[in-house]
């Protein structure tokens, strides 16, 4: 296996090396674009405020094994959550095996999504040649209402109270709609046509991101967009590790608290730990208190989120992130925790308890780079 994994790593790079760094460029540039072209149409044919006005949402596209290759610059906090979503939906309906050309995905279940049931992730695997799975379009998007007690449910008890959820199903086959599951989606929602039509731009979006994706591997061959991708990833994993070797070596923590979960008034104490060693970054979470009983729990996705996002805001260069990026970060947390709850946890406040782990990041890096590290915004969520 060893042996297999170094042939493998030797061939990349043989490859990525036979891709000069202006076609390079020229590809990653033209990806960012596709996501940006992804990101209009989604807000030019959104129904709800929430999307076209707030940008409460993401779109990404990826290559086949998951790695993020470009997003358009909407909600930081959604940036490392999708490949998350995409890999439990290939999962939910079956595999790789299981997708066809037109084929859509709808997942909202929160413990693979990240964040609460109401940011709904839609992936569409993205074919050339025919039948050559090539890499996934995929969008995230705030649903004004998916079901559940409210809403907008800030004391919700278990997940049950918090929507309907969808663990990873076909919304499109072939092409075709799911009507079984789309008007499924629609009768459990108070706003069925705000639903409806939302949905419905989102799939919009993740049709303009397969072509887009389709038309750069097929201009330029599978070889040389490969090639071109291992060099782009490296690039960005290079940038954060250079800014990461500007830290001193050391174990750094800090203490954050929550006022509240939303049920109970006792204050929520919690600890995060940032240990840089050399050009990597390990931050861990295994001392948070157990899952609460209200929906401020985070998801691991959307903790592993917030931590990148902490990073990247240091250590960024103003490019647009791809999964190279994310490469020398590492996150540790401890099942059934606050910060990895398990189901049933209601998690519907989960916005509040990102926004504290990236503060508390913050405050532990402080002490090491206070030049660089920013003020407490407040614990506003506006903010993220």
């Amino acid at each position: 296996m060893t042996e297999q994994r170094s042939a493998m790593k030797k061939a990349t790079q043989a490859m990525s090396a036979d891709v000069d760094p202006i076609t390079t460029e020229i590809i990653r540039h033209t990806l960012n674009s596709v996501a940006e072209q992804m990101k209009r149409t989604l807000i030019r044919t959104a129904f709800s405020p929430v999307i076209y006005e707030v940008l409460d949402f993401a779109v990404s596209i990826y290559d086949r094994q998951v790695r993020l290759l470009a997003q358009a610059p909407t909600l930081p906090i959604f940036m490392g959550t999708l490949s998350f979503c995409v890999e439990a939906a290939v999962k939910g309906v079956g595999g790789e095996k299981a997708l066809e050309p037109g084929d859509i995905l709808y997942i909202n279940l929160p413990y693979a999504t990240g964040t609460h049931p109401q940011d709904a992730a839609l992936i569409m695997p993205v074919f050339a040649g025919g039948d050559e799975l090539i890499g996934y379009a995929a969008v995230k998007a705030h649903l004004l209402d998916v079901g559940g007690k409210e809403p907008y449910s800030t004391d919700t008890v278990d997940l049950f109270q918090e929507g309907t959820i969808f663990p990873g199903v076909k919304l499109y086959r072939r092409g075709e709609r799911v009507l079984d599951i789309y008007r499924t989606l629609l009768a459990n929602s108070r706003m069925p046509t705000a639903i409806g039509g939302d949905v419905e731009a989102m799939v919009a979006s993740l049709r303009v991101g397969t072509v887009g994706l389709r038309d750069v591997v097929e201009r330029y061959g599978g070889e040389r967009f490969s090639g071109a991708v291992e060099r782009m990833l490296d690039h960005g994993e290079a940038l954060v590790r250079s800014y990461l070797q500007e830290i001193p070596d050391g174990r750094y923590s800090a203490f954050g608290q929550m006022d509240s979960d939303g049920i109970s008034d006792e204050e929520i104490e919690f600890e995060v730990i940032v240990e840089i060693a050399g050009s990597s970054v390990t931050v861990d979470y295994s001392n948070a208190p157990e899952a609460r009983g209200g929906p401020i729990n985070c998801p691991r996705p959307d903790t592993v989120s917030a931590t990148s996002v902490a990073i990247m805001m240091l250590a960024g260069s103003g490019d647009q992130p791809n999964q190279g990026h994310f490469r020398p970060i590492e996150v540790i947390t401890r099942p059934g925790s606050m910060f990895e709850p398990l189901p049933p946890s209601p998690c519907f406040l989960v916005g509040w308890a990102t926004l504290q782990a990236m503060e508390v990041i913050y405050k532990a890096l402080a002490t090491a780079l206070p030049e660089r590290v920013p003020a407490s915004s407040g614990g506003c969520i506006l903010t993220v």
